[in-house]
């Protein structure tokens, strides 16, 4: 019990981090605002758009585009970049769309691979690190696993673990197609915030740039909050 109510203040109290930064965000992106600050960052805008101009010329490449791809499948084997940073990077690299297409071709192979992985070689480990997220072992033991809405609400969640998710649907009777494409959907929102952050590293001023974080935040935040009040339904 006392355990019980430690995680849910630790899952409280992060909650309570990720709402007061997207807060400080939002206060951030006003002042950006202030014709003094407009002033100020006009000097370096020039230079901004020169890196933007020249990594499209000669970063946007297909070598680049299949290096990101290949991190994806490292990401299924390894302990590689977190996926939001292999996002953010073709964000950078490449126009939105291309990005997003690029991310999303990526985040299939990741999927694919680890869902095959635990169909060969079953969950592992998996399972018992997707136990200690609140609300997830009940889930594992019914066959509400095998729910589209369930697939999407966890690809949909900032803090599951990706390979765990997939290792474990492996092991499951949901048809590959049909497991591949709720987990894109689910994860979609990701891809389009992580990418469209990328696309906008050159002008950080930007509501472009600042607004998905804000976003991210939030949610993350009542993730964290939703995982806290189910603290009561696992046991220790």
């Amino acid at each position: 019990m006392a355990k019980s109510k430690k995680a849910k203040f630790s899952l409280s109290f992060a909650a309570f981090i990720c709402f007061l930064i997207a807060l400080a965000l939002t206060v951030l992106l006003r002042a950006f605002k202030d014709e003094s600050f407009l002033g100020w960052y006009d000097k370096y805008t020039d230079t901004l758009i020169y890196y933007e101009q020249w990594m499209q010329i000669y970063g946007a490449t297909w070598i680049s585009a299949l290096l990101i791809v290949f991190n994806f499948l490292l990401k299924a084997l390894l302990p590689w970049f977190p996926i939001s940073c292999i996002c953010v990077v073709s964000g950078v690299l490449f126009k939105w769309y291309y990005a997003i297409l690029i991310n999303v071709v990526g985040a299939a192979i990741l999927f694919t691979v680890r869902y095959f992985w635990g169909k060969r070689f079953g969950a592992g480990n998996a399972e018992k690190i997707l136990e200690k997220y609140a609300g997830v072992k009940s889930v594992i033991e019914s066959k509400s696993l095998r729910s589209d809405v369930v697939l999407f609400a966890l690809r949909f969640s900032p803090l599951m673990p990706i390979n765990s998710i997939s290792s474990v649907y492996g092991t499951t009777d949901m048809p590959y197609i049909r497991y591949v494409l709720v987990s894109l959907a689910g994860f979609s929102f990701k891809i389009f915030s992580y990418t469209i952050i990328g696309r906008n590293v050159y002008d950080p001023a930007s509501a472009s740039f600042i607004v998905p974080f804000i976003i991210l935040f939030v949610i993350t935040g009542f993730v964290l909050l939703s995982l806290g009040a189910a603290q009561k339904n696992i046991k220790f």
